[in-house]
């Protein structure tokens, strides 16, 4: 048995090979696979609107259909996780993928909304798979290599992110049915990739060799004072992740009914200024954003990121023109790229690196209860119309913009408390000329 934990990169290979695992063939397949995955979540975006005057549901159900969907994936994805680590990769995967072929199967053939809320809590119940292609990433790479290979995640998930809802949008100018069936049927091709090109990356030998290590770290744990997750630094950052989620998830779990309510956009629209969020992500994450962190700084380009996300918000209802949607949202996306990254990057120079896992975790749950409650708020606005303030009336579309630009000015005030406290977050930052200056 040979330890793992602080090989290099070539040990590392040669560590793998004697489980018969090749790290570059195995990423080519997840990043296909999470292809395959986006790329049917995406598609049906664009369709609930269609899909709720289909059966004369409200707009708070829709809500419903999203925030339960993403409630028992918050659930369920930690158990799959656990049991992958348990069982291998390979099962679990194929068994998220199987189940989430059935349920958009069931969507597809729906003839009640009762039967599609059904068909979206299958989904986040199996909806398992990025926590155990993250494991599976993990298990594959070093630590030194582990971030780069993590970020290749995103090429999957932009690219399904984009051509998605496109297609997505103009199936469902047809039938709405039709993109869930397109859907069911790529999951097969997930399922294919899986179990005949994937090699488990914790096979029974390998699981074995590392339970018999972790026992010895036990040992050793007892003799060790180790740092703790919850300090301070941690919980400011926890705050932001939760904050810049329920924000954001606002705009986007209630954008296409926006769309379709207040411009009478059909599914072929909508997907396509979906479609344009996605590369303009795409173009900035790829493109420039490493350049404007090693010219701006991480501290500048995150406080600019801030009060730019407060001014769309503060613009964003009074958008009466369909055009203008477009623009609004490239310096929204500019901001979704930016923002939680950063805020994620600050949270793992919070602990050391054994903890970085168990952070990494109350991360995600903190972002799954946004993404729970934000889509609620959303469509509960669109419900109602509108209140009335006294004097003043404001639609539903003035009290999401401006209920996530408050949301926002909170994070933005969190955010630069965090800066300030923790100065040495930014210990060194680039100035005009290029040159790094350490920050006193």
């Amino acid at each position: 048995m040979r330890k793992e934990k602080f090989l290099d990169i070539h040990e590392h290979t040669k560590y793998l090979s004697q489980y018969n695992i090749h790290a570059g063939r195995a990423m080519f397949t997840i990043i296909l696979s999470i292809l395959v995955d986006v790329f049917g979540y995406s598609m049906v975006l664009p369709l609930l609107p269609s899909i709720a005057k289909s059966f004369g549901a409200s707009d708070f159900y829709v809500g419903v259909l999203i925030s339960s969907n993403a409630f028992t994936a918050l659930i369920f994805g930690p158990i799959w996780g656990r049991l992958s680590d348990k069982y291998g990769r390979k099962p679990i995967l194929v068994i998220s993928q199987a189940g989430t072929g059935i349920s958009f199967l069931i969507l597809a053939i729906s003839d009640s909304i009762w039967i599609i809320l059904i068909s979206r809590i299958l989904d986040g119940i199996f909806g398992g798979q990025i926590p155990v292609i993250r494991a599976y990433i993990a298990d594959i790479t070093t630590p030194k290599t582990r971030a780069g290979e993590m970020g290749k995640i995103m090429v999957g998930h932009t690219a399904g992110m984009i051509i998605g809802p496109i297609i997505g949008g103009g199936l469902g100018v047809i039938h709405w049915r039709y993109p869930a069936y397109l859907a069911s049927s790529l999951s097969i091709l997930a399922i294919f990739l899986t179990v005949k090109v994937l090699v488990e990356s914790m096979p029974k030998e390998r699981r074995s060799d590392l339970k018999k290590q972790r026992e010895e770290a036990k040992k050793k744990a007892r003799l060790e004072k180790r740092r703790e997750v919850w300090n301070k630094e941690v919980i400011i950052r926890l705050v932001q992740v939760f904050l810049v989620f329920i924000t954001t998830v606002m705009i986007n779990s209630s954008f296409a009914l926006v769309l379709a309510d207040r411009f009478n956009a059909n599914s072929l629209q909508i997907g396509s200024v979906l479609t344009a969020a996605g590369l303009v992500i795409m173009i900035y994450a790829g493109l420039f954003l490493k350049k404007f962190l090693q010219k701006i700084g991480e501290k500048r380009i995150l406080i600019f990121s801030f009060f730019l996300l407060i001014t769309m918000y503060s613009i964003y209802p009074y958008i009466n023109e369909f055009w203008l949607v477009y623009i609004f949202v490239i310096p929204f996306a500019f901001s979704m790229a930016t923002i939680p990254p950063l805020i994620q990057s600050n949270i793992t120079k919070a602990v050391g690196s054994d903890k970085q896992g168990t952070v990494s975790g109350w991360s995600t749950n903190f972002q799954s209860i946004s993404q729970v409650i934000a889509p609620l708020i959303a469509t509960w606005y669109l419900e109602i119309g509108g209140i009335s303030i006294g004097p003043i009336f404001l639609n539903s579309y003035q009290l999401i913009g401006h209920t996530a630009g408050a949301i926002a000015v909170l994070l933005a005030i969190v955010g630069i408390i965090d800066v300030v406290k923790h100065p040495h977050l930014y210990s060194y930052e680039l100035t005009k000329i290029g040159k790094k200056e350490e920050i006193l």
